[in-house]
């Protein structure tokens, strides 16, 4: 389980995931931390709602996904090709926002 003290930190964690990093790595670029157990503040920050549902915080990684992956790719606005890629980088971020994707990791 990975714990972050912002949800800056959350959503640089999440974004490294999603581009493919190891859990250890996207933990060192975050300032998050890996954890067994449940997290501790400062380390416990899911959203900017510390109360929130599980929804709401499911919105929020999706907006943090979308926001900072997804709007990159809006080069060529009006292209097709590009609207299919963003399209689909934003199926992308729901899926891992909700975790309905496995995240592949890579053994040396």
């Amino acid at each position: 389980k990975s714990c972050c003290p912002s949800t800056s930190a959350r959503n640089i964690y999440n974004t490294c995931r999603f581009a493919g990093g190891s859990r250890p790595l996207c933990a060192k670029t975050s300032g998050c931390k890996i954890v067994d157990g449940k997290c501790t503040p400062p380390n416990d920050k899911l959203s900017l709602f510390p109360h929130s549902e599980e929804a709401d915080v499911t919105d929020f990684c999706k907006l943090g996904c979308t926001s900072s992956v997804c709007n990159n790719i809006n080069a060529f606005v009006g292209s097709e090709e590009v609207n299919d890629a963003v399209e689909h980088c934003n199926n992308a971020c729901y899926r891992f926002c909700s975790k309905d994707i496995d995240i592949p990791t890579v053994v040396a």
